[in-house]
């Protein structure tokens, strides 16, 4: 988004511009006013920008009338010269709208015209105008933020898993260890893989496994308890970060997703199983969650080692 200082003048400015001569009777400009509904006429002799008349002015030369006389006949008001502000300040089409809006505080007016480079009366900058510049860029600026949080939340899920990936692992570990160590209670984490996945690649091709690794993310979810947390570790290896649980609720928790996995009961030909299942290990306790996830992947090489499909507990 552009900041303020690189808007032109031009993006924001009126171009529907009313113009009078200097010799117009002030009723005449009055009634013109009141007809285009502007607030301000340009007031123009030969091609050239010679003043500018406000509201502001005429209620002015009314007032000064109705001091002397008490009363006001249209021809005691004069013509637009004598009331326009002659030589008026302006801003360049090119100039920026932080320019204008500067210009207008710096003379407290309210009505800017805008000229070409080459001099031309191209529009006027008013009040109006400026508000609604500043809300737009308002605006912009909410877009921009809530952009920026979505960019940020998109870039802690896996985007083919749909759970969280290692950035928020690391993150969220971070966290929880914390917590943990205020409260001096125990958390958990479980590193489960999936079997024999490689063969199911190279049977099935990768679409397929593809499809299920969500299938996995899928299952494994929906034995969440509340506060748990699901990552791809890697690969086809997942990591559960489990808050508040002791040993015994971390190997339970991966006992949870191993049976909600095979029970998906996904054919996988290269298994002796003959379907996609899981291996997991499983630690708990207050100290570093690195060596949680240490214990718990020498744990996971243990179920492994002992036939595969089954989760095994680790010791910090």
């Amino acid at each position: 988004m552009p900041i303020l200082q690189e808007i032109p003048t031009a993006q924001f400015m009126s171009r529907r511009l009313v113009r009078v001569p200097p010799d117009a009777p002030v009723q005449s400009a009055v009634h013109t006013m009141r007809t285009h509904g502007v607030s301000c006429l340009l007031v123009v002799e030969a091609g050239q920008l010679k003043g500018i008349v406000t509201e502001r002015d005429v209620v002015n030369c009314f007032d000064a009338q109705l001091a002397e006389a008490g009363a006001v006949p249209a021809s005691a008001l004069g013509c637009v010269a004598d009331i326009m502000a002659a030589e008026p300040v302006t801003v360049c089409e090119d100039d920026s709208l932080v320019a204008a809006l500067n210009t207008c505080m710096e003379r407290s007016i309210r009505h800017l015209p805008v000229l070409s480079a080459s001099g031309s009366l191209v529009g006027v900058i008013t009040q109006t105008d400026l508000v609604r510049a500043y809300a737009h860029i308002l605006e912009r600026q909410l877009a921009l933020e809530t952009d920026n949080e979505r960019l940020k939340a998109l870039s802690l899920i896996d985007p083919l898993m749909g759970i969280g990936n290692r950035r928020a692992m690391e993150r969220d570990l971070g966290h929880t260890q914390a917590a943990a160590r205020r409260s001096k209670s125990a958390f958990g984490v479980a590193l489960l893989d999936i079997d024999w996945f490689k063969r199911y690649n190279d049977h099935y091709g990768h679409p397929k496994g593809d499809k299920a690794l969500k299938a996995v993310a899928r299952a494994i979810e929906g034995t969440l308890r509340k506060g748990d947390r699901l990552y791809r570790f890697g690969g086809e290896e997942l990591m559960l970060l489990l808050p508040d649980t002791d040993p015994e609720g971390a190997l339970q928790a991966a006992e949870r997703a191993r049976a909600a996995v095979q029970a998906r009961a996904l054919p996988h030909a290269e298994s002796p199983l003959g379907v996609l299942t899981l291996s997991g290990g499983a630690a708990s306790g207050t100290g570093d969650g690195r060596a949680l996830i240490e214990a718990a992947d020498q744990a996971l090489y243990a179920a492994k080692e002992a036939g595969r499909n089954r989760v095994t507990l680790g010791s910090v």
